[in-house]
């Protein structure tokens, strides 16, 4: 029987179990929606924009996201846009359904006999799996794909393996990637469901790995060497970004890939070493790097092996300061690398530092007018000195960098000491050839698809002039190809 109210109309307490309070929050949950800020204000208000950001990232796991409401127009003919939540992720069995389907394996026929130099890239690599829990900031692979891993079985990799080696013409034995958005977070997944579909959090790896989170590398050494043991495969190479604080928690994955599927040159991507830059990011301090490179040159070196690592680095991304540029070219110094090409941060669709560098707010911390302001590096000179500081070693690039020195206190650092970044004097060739060339151009319009005051050939490089999709050379002084989408390889999968 309900118990009956005190004489003096009192209620009796009630003891509410935690299991009957977490149900009705979740009901409660489940009839709700979110409802962001209207696109016209967002389109004029730089923080209501951050905000929005901030509430779309945090409805991004499909165990407790919410759907999203924004309302565009005004007046009557306004209207509201629905955002489903994201999808729940696939099954292995139902990730080898979709893979398992008779794919042509070759571009569309309307493009004739054209060179396809995107299905170049990947018409012998194979995806092991979706998604990517790293959450990296100029990275929109998570609101795509996810951040829970979806992997395939071993059996329907081996039988893609097979299926190229019998079905294409050109085959010659080496696959080219068993990879994805991340090479390494195969079948990496939360210990605990509940807790998986509880979480808030953006990354799993940032601030630092999640106690919760299964990084065991065993299925993937077992993967690899199954595909090593198909008849007729000669070579397998990882082409996928690595994410090396999670790889060095297992040095016998460290070691099976070093030992066997490196093709001489490994991508990985510190992309800083600055913590006040890498916090804007949400990637990993320096140090994890340090400890990766000492495992990769240890089991090279048991290998018999001459590899080397090519790591990638990004310049002006927000939140960076000339100090920081700076830091890091005395580090790049310091290890010998010699970037060639080099990437400029480019704001990209979705990715929260595009939602720093449009409004200047840090949309990892919540959002208001008087929340953490991340200045950004915008204006072109700023960025080219930024990008200059990655070429510390290319003439062309040392008087930008003399003056910039000079302005913030460290001239000590112009000289021909082993501790300073730049010397004194321009090379005399190159101060004839720049001499010869100004009187040779002078009253002269800039030849056809030349800008002015641009290099010769500056947008003819792999990459355009600083964007993603670089060559980057290391101390090995090997060049290694940078493919588009910050820490990994975008999937362009088989032309259906």
């Amino acid at each position: 029987a309900a118990p009956k109210p005190a004489a003096d109309g009192g209620q009796p307490v009630r003891i509410v179990p935690a299991a009957e309070r977490l149900a009705a929050r979740r009901a409660d949950r489940a009839r709700t929606v979110i409802r962001l800020p209207s696109y016209e204000e967002v389109k004029d208000d730089a923080v209501l924009y951050a905000h929005a950001s901030r509430v779309f990232h945090l409805e991004s796991n499909p165990g407790n996201a919410r759907a999203l409401v924004q309302c565009h127009g005004e007046g009557p003919g306004a209207r509201d846009v629905w955002i489903n939540p994201p999808p729940v992720p696939l099954t292995t069995p139902e990730m080898d359904f979709v893979y398992d389907r008779p794919f042509a394996r070759a571009p569309h026929p309307s493009y004739g006999g054209a060179r396809t130099p995107a299905w170049d890239m990947i018409k012998f690599s194979i995806n092991i799996m979706r998604g990517c829990f790293g959450g990296c900031t100029f990275c929109s692979i998570t609101e795509h794909e996810g951040r829970i891993i979806q992997s395939r079985s071993h059996a329907s990799i081996i039988h893609e393996i097979e299926e190229i080696r019998d079905k294409s013409p050109d085959f010659k034995g080496h696959i080219t990637d068993l990879g994805g958005p991340t090479a390494n977070m195969y079948r990496m997944a939360c210990k605990s469901k509940a807790i998986e579909e509880n979480c808030r959090r953006l990354s799993c790896v940032y601030p630092g790995i999640c106690e919760n989170l299964n990084t065991d590398h065993s299925s993937l050494v077992e993967l690899y060497r199954k595909a090593r043991a198909v008849p007729g495969i000669k070579r397998i190479t990882i082409g996928s970004g690595l994410r090396y604080d999670l790889a060095v928690r297992s040095p016998e994955y460290v070691k099976e890939l070093v030992t066997h599927h490196v093709s001489g040159l490994l991508k990985i991507a510190p992309e800083h070493t600055e913590e006040n830059t890498l916090s804007k990011m949400m990637k990993p301090g320096i140090g994890a790097y340090e400890e990766f490179r000492q495992m990769f040159e240890k089991f090279s070196a048991q290998a018999g092996k001459k590899q080397h690592l090519v790591p990638y680095f990004i310049a002006a991304h927000p939140g960076t300061t000339d100090e920081d540029m700076l830091n890091l070219a005395l580090w790049l110094k310091k290890n010998n690398f010699r970037l060639d090409q080099v990437q400029t941060f480019l704001p990209t669709p979705m990715a929260l530092a595009t939602t720093m560098y449009h409004s200047r707010k840090n949309p990892l911390k919540k959002v208001s007018a008087d929340s953490e302001v991340v200045e950004t590096a915008r204006a072109g000179k700023i960025r080219k000195l930024h990008k200059a500081f990655l070429r510390w070693h290319d003439p062309e690039n040392w008087p930008l960098l003399r003056e910039a020195l000079i302005e913030m206190g460290h001239a000590e650092l112009i000289g021909n000491g082993p501790h300073c970044l730049v010397p004194r004097q321009q090379p005399a060739q190159l101060v004839a050839a720049k001499a010869g060339g100004a009187r040779e151009g002078a009253g002269r319009p800039a030849p056809k698809g030349r800008e002015a005051g641009r290099a010769p050939g500056a947008a003819d490089r792999k990459g355009g002039a600083g964007g993603r999709g670089t060559t980057v050379r290391g101390s090995g002084g090997g060049a290694g190809e940078r493919k588009p989408g910050g820490c990994a390889k975008p999937r362009s999968r088989r032309g259906a």
